[in-house]
């Protein structure tokens, strides 16, 4: 089966209003999606390969959307979403086109998943006129071999000069996301999120014109790896639990300033979300075994129960470790061979071995062009086909 692709974003419907809840919710914003896709290829991540190709909405559309969901809602924040927001090819254009009308009502903008390499200083000075959000960029490892492996087109230099440019601009707030149990990681990688987190913390002081007694606020949060399945890496298979929580604790020990906030993802529920990541449909007698014990909201920590998720499994005669933690081959059929997401095994295969090569394919850009022939949406930037990053069927 085919997937439905939408290959104008202009012209798609879209909620003139937003719901307004009753308690704080995660997302207790205006949500405007600017674009559905990425441009990049990061190949641990499931999203930037089902929603190729790249479809960026134009700013006028967006405009007029903010607007109606302003007046629904009431709301002091816009959030600008994307897989990459500084991505979207008319960033700045579009921000001019908000603070038309959102400054003079003191409505902030905020402009998550930020890359650092195409961070501008420009934008980052428009946004900040109302309120001084913090920032947050996900460099995703800490050495350059590592980031050559998953494919994270940034370098060291440019993480920090991102952070510099961000604390001349009066910034004190970074965030920094980073995953533990990448494939091919060494203890040297881990060490390298904390002598990373360090270097940052260093450029904020090495700032002449920063605020006198105002120190910086780095917060360093690393999740657990855990092998998507369409993906250059879903033949990997996760770090066992012991070896993620071990991976945790030399972390936190790396630390040497209390100037950084470190986090860390539960490594009990990272090892379920592998299990249901990459398991079959015997995991449904599981599920049901689950079910029977009581099972729910596991969402939030205080009804997460990981004992009673082991009996289920143990009832359901299952061994977690089949799912989470074994490698598969190629020759296998997988799970989810039957779906066809748009990007075919052959392409993730080859991705897949260069990852082990620490190799990186040509970066689209960020004008890509998109055609629609014979029903199939394509991507028009580059002349080998092998490696278009929005690859589409053949």
């Amino acid at each position: 089966m085919l997937k439905r692709i939408i290959p104008d974003f202009d012209q798609v419907y879209f909620p003139d209003a937003t719901p307004v809840p009753f308690i704080e919710t995660v997302h207790d914003r205006i949500m405007l999606e600017t674009a559905r896709g990425c441009m990049r290829g990061c190949r641990f991540c499931q999203a930037g390969i089902i929603y190729r190709p790249y479809r960026a909405k134009e700013p006028e559309t967006l405009n007029r959307e903010a607007k109606s969901l302003y007046s629904s809602s009431g709301y002091e924040e816009i959030s600008l979403t994307s897989l990459s927001i500084s991505d979207y090819p008319k960033l700045s254009t579009l921000v001019d086109c908000l603070k038309d009308w959102t400054d003079s009502r003191k409505v902030g903008l905020s402009l998550p998943s930020m890359r650092i390499d195409s961070f501008e200083a420009e934008i980052m000075e428009k946004v900040q006129g109302v309120r001084k959000s913090g920032l947050t960029f996900a460099p995703e490892a800490g050495t350059q071999r590592l980031r050559d492996v998953i494919n994270k087109n940034i370098t060291e230099e440019e993480i920090l000069n991102g952070c510099r440019e961000a604390f001349r601009k009066g910034r004190t707030n970074v965030k920094l996301y980073f995953m533990i149990g990448l494939p091919s990681e060494t203890d040297e990688d881990i060490i390298g999120i904390a002598t990373l987190g360090q270097k940052i913390v260093d450029e904020y002081y090495k700032n002449a014109g920063r605020q006198k007694g105002k120190g910086i606020e780095a917060t360093i949060s690393a999740s657990c790896f855990v092998p998507k399945a369409h993906t250059p890496f879903q033949w990997e298979g996760q770090d066992t639990l012991e070896e993620l929580v071990r991976k945790q604790r030399l972390l936190g020990q790396s630390f040497t300033t209390r100037k950084i906030r470190y986090n860390w993802h539960e490594a009990k529920v990272s090892q379920l979300e592998a299990v249901f990541a990459r398991g079959d449909r015997r995991l449904s007698k599981a599920l049901i075994e689950a079910h029977k014990l009581g099972i729910m909201f596991d969402g939030w920590d205080e009804f997460f129960q990981y004992e009673k998720w082991m009996e289920a499994f143990e009832k359901a005669e299952i061994d977690p470790s089949f799912y989470a933690n074994r490698p598969f081959d190629y020759s296998d059929i997988l799970p989810w061979s039957h779906i066809d997401c748009g990007v075919t095994q052959s392409f993730l295969q080859k991705e897949h071995l260069l990852s082990k090569e620490e190799k990186q394919p040509p970066i689209a850009k960020p004008n890509a062009l998109i055609a629609v022939q014979n029903g199939s949406v394509q991507n028009c930037v580059g002349e080998d086909n092998e490696y278009i990053l929005f690859y589409s069927h053949k």
